[in-house]
């Protein structure tokens, strides 16, 4: 028979230590979001934006934790907030009133602007009044590199975890690993998010460099002023007109088989032709079309241009549609600002998308030529007219990422940050 005191001991020990072990924080290897060490500073639970030049990062921070773990640390970063803050609502107010004065800008766009230009009075009227500035659920904390120790990031589908986390507004997300995170998506039924921007949106307002809003108000001019696109394959591109539909494939087609003799819809056609090799050494293949847009771009006076181009793999039957956003940057040089592709099967039957293109008269003015000239079977023409079906389902996904990526831009003027895709040409390219 068990003593008294062992009894009791095993119930204190059940009643104190049992819950702390349960409770066991998980290791630093299992979280899923990143970790910024400072010198002489706390460890920093969030997710790191970029790294500039010069070695300083700047890293997104819940406010809730950031306020609960090292509230004397949050207090300083609330105020160096107040500050940045105050500094953008200034600097966009005197941008907007100069943009005003440059463009003239009348109906949808004269109302955005003068529409933001009131916001950034009222909320810099509201700092004056003593207001903090503590709406959005993060931090953004710059972090100078001489203050840095170093920083661990999360491979991108750990970060995709702690991204639909937030978004979903779980609890803990900074402290807790990644599989309970993944079970609790999982019971919610909750996909993760494929946008790894997400974060984008929650973020506070932010100073903007001379380039980051050259990009935004060539998103603003393109959606407001005046929309300039161009759809093509490898070098060749063709003015599309204002806006660029997933209907528009039958034209393409028929434009860029009257406008060059050895693409690989030709080569699809008539299968004596052999589709054209890819060459090594000079410029990157499919990158001589940007001089001929951004000529046109300059003489429309546009700030940005959208371009969407088709790539067509007659091997491995597969379609790959890229589109991009190309804006104009304070040195005159121009700059893929946003790029996204997406792909599709051409073997897979597209009954209604290929119904549509056999009823584009473009198209069957293309195929009557082809025909005429000696070109294009049944077979070809079905395999051609499947390829068509492919391109549509394609670009119709990425006119669906392109439109996500503007809109999330044409909420505000200050916000969400912008962040500006890697270079897609070793050098700039100038007017």
């Amino acid at each position: 028979m068990l003593c008294r005191e062992f009894l009791v001991a095993v119930w204190l020990f059940t009643l104190v230590v049992g819950p702390a072990l349960a409770d066991k924080p998980p290791a630093a290897s299992d979280l899923a979001v990143d970790q910024v060490f400072l010198k002489g500073g706390p460890r920093l639970l969030g997710s790191v934006l970029g790294r500039e030049a010069d070695g300083s990062l700047a890293v997104a921070v819940g406010r809730d934790w950031l306020k609960a773990t090292h509230p004397d640390f949050f207090e300083k970063e609330l105020e160096q907030e107040t500050v940045e803050t105050r500094q953008a609502l200034t600097e966009l107010r005197d941008r907007i009133a100069d943009w005003r004065k440059d463009r003239q800008p009348e109906a949808e766009f004269d109302f955005f602007l003068k529409k933001e230009l009131q916001r950034s009075e009222s909320e810099l009227a509201a700092l004056e009044a003593g207001r903090r500035v503590e709406d959005s659920p993060f931090l953004v904390i710059d972090v100078p590199a001489a203050k840095l120790e170093r920083a661990v990031q999360q491979a991108p589908q750990r970060r995709q975890i702690a991204l639909t986390a937030w978004r979903e507004r779980l609890a803990d997300v900074e402290t807790r690993a990644a599989t309970s995170l993944v079970q609790e998506l999982k019971k919610k039924k909750i996909e993760l998010t494929a946008d790894p921007d997400a974060l984008l949106d929650l973020l506070p307002p932010r100073r903007q460099n001379d380039t980051a809003w050259a990009v935004r108000r060539a998103i603003v001019e393109y959606r407001f002023r005046k929309p300039l696109d161009f759809q093509g394959t490898g070098d060749v591109v063709i003015r599309s007109g204002d806006r660029l539909k997933a209907a528009d494939a039958g034209k393409m087609f028929s434009d860029l088989l009257k406008s060059t003799g050895d693409n690989s819809l030709s080569a699809l056609l008539d299968p004596s032709k052999e589709a054209p090799s890819k060459k090594t050494g000079g410029p990157p293949a499919g990158e001589k079309w940007l001089d001929s847009a951004v000529k046109l771009a300059g003489e429309e006076d546009v700030a940005g241009f959208r371009v969407t181009r088709v790539d067509q793999d007659l091997a491995q039957k597969r379609v790959n549609v890229e589109t991009r956003f190309v804006a104009r940057l304070p040195d005159g040089s121009w700059k893929t600002a946003w790029s996204q592709t997406e792909s599709a099967d051409a073997s897979k039957p597209r009954g209604d998308a290929e119904q549509q293109i056999m009823q584009d008269p473009q198209l069957r003015a293309a195929l009557e030529l082809a025909k005429s000239l000696g070109v294009g079977g049944d077979e070809q023409i079905r395999l051609a007219v499947r390829f068509g079906a492919a391109t549509m389902e394609a670009q119709k996904q990425a006119d669906s990422r392109f439109f996500e990526f503007r809109d999330r831009y044409l909420q505000h003027l200050d916000g969400p940050v912008l962040r500006i895709a890697p270079p897609a040409t070793p050098a700039a390219r100038k007017k």
